[in-house]
């Protein structure tokens, strides 16, 4: 198998490259800004990536498109540039890649669902509240319509192990000695290690998976409870977390509140065994001890 991983310098796709190059995989990254050693330039929103798909020759290839604008605010304030990259430019690299015979693997996200419901299976009605989630439930649609042989996977909050930006147990530990810990009151939510996700990239990969899978711990937790989980096992248990009206944050668009995943459907069907959020910290803090 031969994978082609677009945004490679990313927190996710970054991982994904990393970890393939660091296991001897045959990847090739693409990357906006080459911040890492051995990635190709690649500009989504100025040029097309089928010359470095046709590069990589051979019948086993899989591509993971991980270039996106995920900042829920930003989708609304910068809409037509994000629109641009979400779906616009989405549509086209799907369209190229399928064309030269690769499985694909698109992101979508928990934020397709409205909040109302909570524990949402694969089977429910999306209604997403956000630009961002009405971005990528226009992709998934497009895809389910156009390409139905990709594999769409819906991410909840993803957690790693290492210190580094867009990591919510790095910015906890940061905080750890602040006066108190503010939490969005009523929200409702799942998270996946993504360790958990580079394996069912490969799962996915290998399998042809088609469709659409949420990728969770297939936990459901408050943002107070993942806070106080994570302040207990750091041994600064009992900080200060206020929970406060979602209004009192000042953001820019809407969030949905209950986006929990039920794991099940791709549980069942490859039977892996998906990290718990409690494993998911003790990896953070063994790993940063």
């Amino acid at each position: 198998m031969k994978y082609l991983i677009l945004g490679a310098n990313g927190y996710v796709g970054g991982y994904l490259y990393n970890r393939m190059k660091m296991e001897g995989l045959e990847v090739t990254g693409t990357g906006h800004c080459i911040a890492a050693e051995g990635l190709v330039y690649f500009d989504a929103c100025k040029g097309s990536v089928s010359d470095i798909a046709k590069k990589i020759t051979g019948e086993e290839k899989t591509a993971i498109l991980c270039i996106a604008q995920s900042n829920i605010d930003r989708c609304k304030t910068e809409y037509e540039s994000s629109r641009r990259v979400n779906v616009e430019t989405a549509k086209e690299m799907v369209g190229t890649l399928a064309e030269g015979n690769y499985h694909v693997i698109y992101f979508s996200t928990d934020n397709v669902f409205d909040g109302m419901k909570g524990n949402y299976s694969e089977k429910d009605t999306t209604n997403a509240i956000n630009e961002y989630g009405k971005m990528k439930e226009e992709m998934e649609h497009f895809l389910r319509d156009e390409y139905p042989e990709v594999c769409i996977f819906r991410l909840p909050k993803v957690l790693s192990a290492e210190r580094e930006i867009k990591n919510m147990l790095a910015d906890w530990e940061q905080r750890r000695f602040d006066n108190e810990i503010r939490c969005i009151k009523g929200m409702r939510m799942s998270v996946v290690a993504k360790d958990d996700l580079y394996q069912a990239c490969l799962i996915a990969a290998e399998r042809k998976k088609q469709g659409i899978y949420h990728l969770s711990s297939g936990e459901i937790y408050s943002r107070k409870e993942l806070a106080a989980i994570f302040f207990e096992r750091l041994g600064v248990g009992g900080r200060n977390i206020v929970e406060l009206d979602i209004n009192e944050f000042g953001f820019q668009d809407k969030r949905p509140l209950d986006i929990g995943l039920d794991n099940s459907k791709f549980r069942k069907e490859t039977g892996f065994c998906f990290k718990t959020y409690a494993a998911m910290v003790e990896q953070y803090l063994e790993k940063n001890s």
